[in-house]
C-alpha cells in the first residue's frame, strides 16, 4: 500500500502544480456580454447599450453583466464573434377576445425589425454599421404553435360567437457573425447604439424591451 512520504518537503518548483493563484495565466470562457433597455411604445431615435453597469440605474444581473461603464475592467478581455438583438413586446402572447382587441405581438416585432440601424463603436471609430435591425437574430428563441378559434356562447336570449386569437413572432435566420472577430481590450471604451431616422411607434401601444448580446469568449485571469 502506497502513501505520501510525510518526511519529504516539496521544493519551490514542485509547489507550482499545487498553486491556486497562477500569475498572468489566462483562461477563456465562452459566454456573452449583454445589456438591455426599454423600448418606448411611442418610439425613440436612439438607444445606447453597455454604458450602465449592474448595480447602477436599477440594473441587475437580469438586465446586464457589465461590471463597469462602457468598458471591461482590467485585466479582462472579450473576443466578440457575433452580435444578436432580442426584442420582447410588452404584451402577452396569450389569447384574448378579438372582439376586444386583436393581438399585436407580431406587429410589434415587425415594427422593430424592419427599420433602424445598429452601430458598434470601439475606441474612436465604428467597427460595424448595419441595417435593418432584423438582420441580427438571436441564436435561441421561443418556439410556439399559435391557434385561432371561434367560441359559441348559448344563452336564453341570444346566440353569440366570439373569436379568440393569439400571435407570436421573433427575428430569425443566420446569426450575424463578425469576420474577423473583434477583441475588446481591458478598459477600452465601446458601445452599441440602435438608431432610427424617425421614431417608430409600437402598434400595441405598450413599451417593449431590447436585449443586445455580444457572443464570444471572455478571457480572464484564472485566479
Amino acid at each position: 500500500m502506497s502513501g505520501r512520504n510525510y518526511n519529504s518537503v516539496p521544493d519551490m518548483e514542485q509547489l507550482s502544480k499545487f498553486r491556486v493563484n497562477r500569475e498572468n495565466a489566462y483562461e477563456g470562457v465562452r459566454q456573452t456580454l449583454y445589456d438591455s433597455a426599454a423600448y418606448a411604445n411611442a418610439g425613440q431615435t436612439s438607444l445606447q447599450f453597455f454604458q450602465v453597469p449592474k448595480g447602477q440605474g436599477g440594473k441587475t444581473a437580469a438586465d446586464t453583466n457589465m461590471e463597469s461603464a462602457g468598458s471591461l475592467p482590467s485585466p479582462k478581455k472579450f473576443l466578440v464573434e457575433s452580435v444578436e438583438l432580442l426584442f420582447f413586446p410588452g404584451i402577452d402572447i396569450g389569447t384574448q377576445p378579438a372582439a376586444i382587441a386583436e393581438t399585436e405581438f407580431a406587429n410589434d416585432v415587425y415594427a422593430f425589425a424592419k427599420g433602424g440601424f445598429l452601430d458598434f463603436f470601439v475606441g474612436s471609430k465604428s467597427y460595424l454599421t448595419e441595417a435593418p435591425l432584423g438582420v441580427f437574430p438571436g441564436k435561441t428563441r421561443l418556439n410556439v404553435d399559435s391557434a385561432h378559434a371561434v367560441m359559441r356562447t348559448l344563452a336564453i336570449a341570444a346566440d353569440t360567437e366570439d373569436q379568440v386569437s393569439a400571435d407570436y413572432a421573433c427575428m430569425a435566420g443566420r446569426p450575424y457573425y463578425l469576420a474577423p472577430p473583434l477583441l475588446l481590450e481591458p478598459t477600452q471604451n465601446f458601445n452599441v447604439t440602435l438608431n432610427w431616422p424617425a421614431v417608430v411607434a409600437l402598434p400595441s401601444g405598450v413599451d417593449g424591451r431590447v436585449v443586445v448580446k455580444l457572443d464570444g469568449v471572455l478571457y480572464r485571469l484564472s485566479q
